[in-house]
């Protein structure tokens, strides 16, 4: 049996094609340039990913569209610039205030910020010890900000939350810590 697709299914399924890395590349090198001017020396481009809008006509076809998401530490703007497939930029969007998922990079970063604090070094170095990331407080003049918690698993089992520290990656500093006492780690 012939299976036919309509000319508006035909011109989706090329909308709709995975990313391929030449474009990826290319947005993000167009985004970048675009907003370079306005960038801190202490910035993040988190990657760039397919967006596809619904017309506002249901018999056109949608565009392709290329979002770069750019955190930018210093300025503490955090922004997504929307390329098209011919490497033009078509709109800077500000996230006013959002805050996007933590990366593994930041994650790492704040790591290492955090535990050059021997309050926090001394639970990273335990046997056992291991950390997750938290969303902490949002911070009013909208820092980048990743909490950490320390926490000890013995015998294969989570023995208790440690400590916790929060790491200001706009200003690449440990703001706060507070050690767990024993009785808060076993509510």
């Amino acid at each position: 049996m012939k299976q036919e697709m309509s000319k508006l299914t035909r011109d989706l399924a090329k909308v709709i094609l995975p990313l391929k890395p030449r474009e990826a590349r290319a947005a993000i090198d167009a985004a970048k340039a675009r907003v370079a001017s306005e960038l801190s020396d202490h910035y993040r481009i988190f990657g760039a990913e397919l967006r596809i809008d619904k017309p506002s006509d249901p018999t056109k076809t949608p565009l392709r569209m290329i979002g770069v998401l750019i955190v930018d530490y210093g300025n503490r703007r955090n922004f997504e610039v929307l390329v098209d497939t011919n490497r033009k930029v078509v709109r800077v969007v500000d996230l006013q205030g959002a805050q996007p998922a933590y990366t593994r990079e930041e994650i790492e970063e704040a790591r290492a910020i955090a535990e050059q604090d021997s309050r926090v070094g001394r639970f990273a170095k335990l046997k056992g010890s291991f950390v997750s990331e938290f969303g902490p407080e949002r911070a009013g003049d909208n820092s980048r900000r990743i909490g950490l918690r320390y926490a000890q698993v013995l015998k294969g089992r989570l023995s208790r939350v440690l400590a916790r520290a929060v790491v200001d990656l706009s200003n690449r500093k440990l703001i706060d810590f507070e050690e767990t006492s024993a009785e808060d780690a076993k509510r």
